[in-house]
């Protein structure tokens, strides 16, 4: 039984993590592609955001299943990692709406590193941050080093 109760924590962080991820790679994509006119947003802008905040987070999902996973512990790696794969996603799923074929990508990059910076100092942050070491405490030896 606690084999089964561990593996729901992993499963528990990687959603919670994946979900705001997600949610903040979104966010910042949304934000740049209509120029922070929130009155302009339409369904296909929404999901847009949300094919590219979904992309952007299959990376840090499959980080989670190896022992770089332990990055995730420190916000600043796990926001810089988030950053990368927001560049490369809305590099990916959409045209830039500013000057240069990869400014808003670029844009939305910092975008989705800051909201995750920001984010993990609130209480919900420090929440995410206690499944973590949880997370990477309960792992195989094999995989922690």
């Amino acid at each position: 039984m606690k084999f089964r109760h561990s593996l729901n924590e992993r499963h528990q962080f990687r959603l919670v993590l994946c979900g705001h991820k997600v949610a903040e790679a979104g966010v910042a994509c949304l934000l740049l592609m209509v120029q922070g006119q929130l009155s302009d947003v339409t369904v296909a802008h929404l999901l847009i955001a949300s094919k590219t905040g979904l992309l952007a987070v299959l990376p840090v999902l499959a980080i989670t299943f190896t022992h770089h996973a332990r990055h995730f512990i420190n916000r600043w790696n796990s926001s810089l990692i988030l950053g990368i794969c927001t560049f490369a996603a809305d590099a990916a799923i959409h045209p830039s709406h500013y000057p240069g074929q990869y400014t808003e990508a670029a844009l939305t990059g910092v975008g989705a590193f800051v909201f995750s910076i920001l984010i993990s100092f609130t209480p919900i942050g420090r929440r995410i941050d206690g499944l973590a070491e949880r997370f990477l405490s309960r792992r195989p030896a094999a995989l922690q080093s």
